[in-house]
């Protein structure tokens, strides 16, 4: 089984479930229930599905977005391959339009 982070409509990468989870979880924490962290995952805690949605925020929702990357990257620092995996989210957020504004 597979979570699945999506950044822009056709731009989005999978993971391990078990994986996702540790993301998931970690972003909650560091969102603390911020407007942002609630609809990135909304899929998940209103229909239970294995998704973090980035695609329907706007420019400034965006940018928190990718500021919420970083503090999960930096909490996941024992993990390397979860590190990658962040990096590679981090890299198609950088090449979306909403990230120049």
């Amino acid at each position: 089984m597979a979570g699945t982070i999506i950044v822009a409509r056709g731009k989005s990468l999978d993971v391990r479930t078990i994986d996702f989870e540790r993301i998931a979880d970690a972003l909650r924490r560091h969102g603390k229930g911020s407007e942002v962290s609630v609809k990135l995952l909304q899929s998940m805690d209103e229909f239970g599905m294995d998704m973090i949605c980035a695609d329907e925020l706007n420019s400034a929702e965006f940018m928190d977005f990718f500021g919420l990357l970083d503090d999960v990257r930096a909490e996941l620092n024992d993990s390397p391959g979860l590190i990658g995996f962040i990096n590679q989210v981090r890299t198609l957020a950088q090449e979306d339009e909403r990230f120049r504004r």
